[in-house]
């Protein structure tokens, strides 16, 4: 086999291209007749039933604070729009006395109500400024 002469190329590399040229329209062509489309969409949309939504009556816990009668927060409430200072004060050192009875009681000491009596006593203006 001879040099090619200058811009011919030679007869194994041609038909290496055809060859390639014919395997690529092949498999372009075959993906068209057995693949689906080339893009995907989304499934369409279902139908939902349409719900409806029942009012229920609700009323409140039986227990304030789940252990406490709703008289106590009224109690509290009171000494607050009073602004009786030495009645909270009172009313605190009953529950902290009262810590361990009403944890045996319910499993839970009494920080929730002495949180609430000491805001309600910053509130108003207790503890100074």
């Amino acid at each position: 086999m001879g040099i090619p002469s200058r811009g011919s190329i030679p007869s194994p590399v041609t038909r290496i291209l055809a060859w390639a040229l014919v395997a690529l329209v092949a498999i372009g062509v075959g993906g068209e007749l057995l693949g689906g489309p080339d893009e995907v969409s989304p499934p369409p949309p279902t139908a939902v039933p349409s719900t409806t939504v029942a009012t229920v009556a609700t009323s409140p816990p039986a227990f304030w604070m789940n252990k406490y009668d709703w008289g106590l927060k009224d109690h509290v409430d009171a000494l607050a729009a009073d602004a009786d200072c030495a009645a909270l004060h009172d009313r605190y050192v009953k529950a902290t006395l009262a810590n361990s009875a009403v944890a045996e009681r319910y499993g839970t000491g009494t920080a929730d109500l002495l949180e609430y009596i000491f805001i309600a006593s910053e509130a108003i203006g207790c503890y100074g400024e």
